[in-house]
This record gives C-alpha cells, sequence and structure tokens, in this order.
C-alpha cells in the first residue's frame, strides 16, 4: 500500500504543478487549499520512500538466495533488467508519442519548445533526441544524457539500476570472504560505479541501503514485547510525518532526503514488527492493485499530463477552486487508468517474462 500510495503522490504533485497556479497566486487561500498544496508537494520525498523500498525487497531476495545457496549473477540481473524494462521501453515509446503528438498539434503553447515551469530547464523538443532514448534505456539520465522527452520523472531509475548493481558486490565484499582477485574486482567495480554516479547519488545509496538495515535489524533482533513494538512504531511513525513537513521547506535538500529516507527506515521496521493480525480478503486484493501497477504509472503518468495541460489549458493555470479541483481529479483519474491498463500488458506479466527468458534465452546451467 506504501508503494502504491507513493507512486499517487508523485503523479498527483504533478498534477498539481502542471495544472494548478503556484501557491503565492492563489487567491485567499482556505485551509482546504493549504491542505491540499501541502499533500501534492510531497512527490521528492516519495521517491525516498521508494528507495527505501527497493533497498528493502532488493536485499530480502539477495539475501534469501545466499542463504538458500542459489545466488547467481545471471539470475539477478535477468530479474532486474526484466522488472526495469518490461515498463521502461513500452514508457519511452509511449512518451515519445505523447510528446511527438504535443508538438504537432500544440506547438504554440511553447510547453514542448520553452522551459517548462517549475521544472528546471527542461525544454521537451531538446530532450527528444536518439542520443537521450538510448542514453535512457542505459540508465545514463542526468549523468551523461537527459531524461527522455518531457519524461522528467525517469532520473529516480537512473539511481534505481546503479543501487541495483553496487549492492551485491558491496554484499560479497563484506560478508562472502571471496577470493582476493574476486574481492579486488568487486571492489573495482563498487568504484567505478561510485566515481560514475557521483556523490549526490551515492548519498541516496545510503538511503537505499537503508532498506538492508531493515532487514537484517530483523533477522537479528526479533521483538519480544508488542507493548514496545506499538509504541516504538507510533514514535517512528510521528518522526516520519515530522520530517516529511520539515522537507517541505528544503533548507538543506540532500539533509532532508537524508532523514526522510532514515526515518521511514524506521517507521517501516516497526511496521514490520508489530503482531499480525487477520486482514481482509479486500484490503488485500486493493493494496494488490495499488502496488500492482505502481511502477507503470511513475513512468508513464508525466507525458500523457503534458498532453492534456496543452490540450486543456493554454497560457494560465486554473486557481484551485472547486469547479476545477474536480477538473484536476478527472484528470489524475485519467492518468491512472491509462497506467492501468498498460500495465496489463506489460508490469504484471513481470513473472511470466522472466520464466520465458530463463527457459528459452539462457544457457541451462544458468537457470
Amino acid at each position: 500500500m506504501i508503494r502504491g500510495l507513493a507512486a499517487l503522490a508523485v503523479m498527483w504533485g504533478h498534477v498539481r504543478i502542471l495544472f494548478f497556479l503556484d501557491y503565492p497566486s492563489v487567491n485567499h487561500p482556505g485551509l482546504l487549499t493549504k491542505g491540499f498544496y501541502a499533500i501534492t508537494g510531497l512527490g521528492h520525498q516519495a521517491v525516498m520512500i521508494f528507495f527505501v523500498l527497493s533497498g528493502f525487497f532488493i536485499s530480502l531476495a539477495v539475501f534469501k538466495r545466499f542463504a538458500n545457496g542459489e545466488w547467481s549473477w545471471r539470475q539477478y540481473a535477468l530479474d532486474r533488467m526484466v522488472r526495469l524494462y518490461i515498463v521502461l521501453i513500452p514508457g519511452l515509446i509511449l512518451g515519445a508519442v505523447w510528446d511527438h503528438l504535443g508538438k504537432t498539434l500544440f506547438m504554440s503553447t511553447g510547453l514542448y519548445t520553452e522551459p517548462l515551469h517549475n521544472f528546471g530547464n527542461l525544454i521537451v523538443s531538446q530532450s527528444s533526441t536518439p542520443l537521450n532514448f538510448v542514453g535512457n534505456l542505459l540508465f545514463l539520465q542526468t549523468i551523461w544524457v537527459k531524461s527522455f522527452g518531457s519524461n522528467g520523472p525517469l532520473w529516480s531509475l537512473t539511481n534505481e539500476f546503479w543501487y541495483y548493481v553496487l549492492f551485491p558486490p558491496l554484499l560479497l565484499l563484506v560478508v562472502a570472504r571471496a577470493r582476493l582477485r574476486t574481492s579486488v574486482a568487486d571492489a573495482a567495480l563498487i568504484v567505478a560505479v561510485a566515481v560514475l554516479i557521483g556523490p549526490g547519488r551515492m548519498q541516496g545509496f545510503l538511503i537505499w541501503l537503508s532498506g538492508t538495515a531493515v532487514v537484517l535489524i530483523l533477522g537479528w533482533f526479533p521483538p519480544r514485547r508488542s507493548l514496545l513494538r506499538g509504541a516504538g512504531t507510533a514514535i517512528a511513525g510521528c518522526l516520519f510525518v515530522s520530517f516529511m513537513c520539515l522537507s517541505r521547506t528544503r533548507t538543506n535538500l540532500s539533509l532532508s532526503d537524508m532523514a526522510v529516507g532514515l526515518s521511514f527506515a524506521a517507521f517501516l521496521l516497526g511496521i514490520l514488527n508489530l503482531r499480525k493480525s487477520e486482514v481482509s480478503s479486500w484490503y488485500c486484493k486493493l493494496t494488490r492493485s495499488v502496488a500492482g501497477f505502481s511502477f507503470s504509472l511513475y513512468v508513464l503518468h508525466f507525458p500523457l499530463l503534458l498532453f492534456l495541460r496543452a490540450f486543456l489549458i493554454e497560457n494560465r493555470r486554473w486557481q484551485p477552486d472547486f469547479r476545477h479541483l474536480f477538473f484536476g481529479l478527472l484528470i489524475g483519474g485519467v492518468a491512472i487508468l491509462y497506467s492501468l491498463l498498460i500495465a496489463r500488458f506489460t508490469e504484471a506479466r513481470t513473472a511470466i517474462t522472466k520464466h520465458w527468458i530463463a527457459q528459452h534465452c539462457l544457457p541451462v546451467n544458468a537457470q
């Protein structure tokens, strides 16, 4: 559920930025309006949540394979690449289609030919190049190339991919007691990736590794008292919410990212330590549905939203009155339904695709 809500937070934040006026331009904002702008301003913080969850799930899977004697670089690479490419490739192609339609039909708006407001120096027409397309396939966006077309949110996939590359050699170097030659190779790979992605992304790797820490703590220190578990979770949750609120000031983005990531890791640990209880079937179905297309929603939504912005609004964005908030709700709903539809043919088929590739494209001894 948290993973799905984080993806929705990113999407709704972009709906607000693209379609509604910046907060200083709002006429007489009331409490509800302030809440709307506060909640829809947490997209960047949601990405930190993604990093922690990614570190948790990937570490858990890798530790299990080591424990069972099933670790394989080939299988690990297959799992990670299928997970990424089954969504990224359609996302890049569909994004190119939406951007081309937008540039063709709505050139006069300037949304595709001038810097996009509130998105730095992003100019869609300058980013829609074959070089950027290939660079995004190689997860080099924001390192050597720009994010492809209008799809600025793809910046975080660079972090995710290279964190996937960094974690196994780091683990092997620390715990595997490998031969000297293997250890040197692992260390060299870590240094090479660290130089490539730079210190800022390496700080993000520490946030990612806090998910690994959650796995280790759960294994080493099983909880004993339910009262302490509940109190600890409540305290961690309060800290997490506090840091989320404080991060909205962004006086120091790197520090606030670290605070949000680490406090969420503590909250996640608390959640996983709580006593298991019966969960209704409808809630299980809801969480599976929300999480099941979260990656697709993250990758697919922005080019569509920008096209709808060009189609619906030529110049001045909306005041957050009831009528326009309803329109914004409909627009977000369109993006959700669009992502759900595409996910049925992509993200939902991840396991099937991995199995097919393992059976038909890998050597028998690699399976």
